[in-house]
């Protein structure tokens, strides 16, 4: 099962994400598993996974989703913990000009974590979509 811009548009996906399906897979997305898989990684900061999860999986496959990105989500959460507590402790005090400073911190910080976070949701989204007919 591919998916396609009809198929996003029918469920509901907003313009941008469209736009951007459109431009990097202009037939579809990938039939097979290991080109999709290989195009997650490659795109798996750019596409929201947990919304196409939610509107292109099947129940049972949005529950298989659900439960791979769990120990996924608790890593993540997990790694980005010491930088969360270091800009909230930042911003505290003054909400105004070192705010702006904190927050650049707080997202170079967690960049890694958010990188390997959208590596794994992509790689489960892919794993999921093309174990089945898990498309709605």
């Amino acid at each position: 099962m591919k998916i396609t811009h009809g198929m996003l548009k029918e469920q509901g996906a907003c313009a941008s994400q469209i736009r951007l399906f459109n431009k990097t897979f202009p037939n579809g997305s990938p039939a097979n598993k290991e080109e999709a898989l290989t195009l997650a990684l490659k795109h798996a900061d750019e596409f929201d996974w947990d919304w196409a999860a939610d509107n292109l999986l099947t129940v049972p496959a949005l529950k298989a989703y659900d439960e791979a990105i769990l120990p996924i989500e608790k890593a993540y959460n997990e790694a980005i913990a010491p930088a969360l507590k270091a800009y909230e402790e930042a911003i505290a005090p003054v909400w105004r000009a070192p705010v702006w400073e904190a927050f650049k911190a707080y997202e170079k910080a967690i960049a890694p974590a958010l990188k390997a976070y959208n590596e794994a949701i992509a790689t489960a989204f892919a794993e999921v979509f093309y174990s089945l007919e898990n498309v709605k």
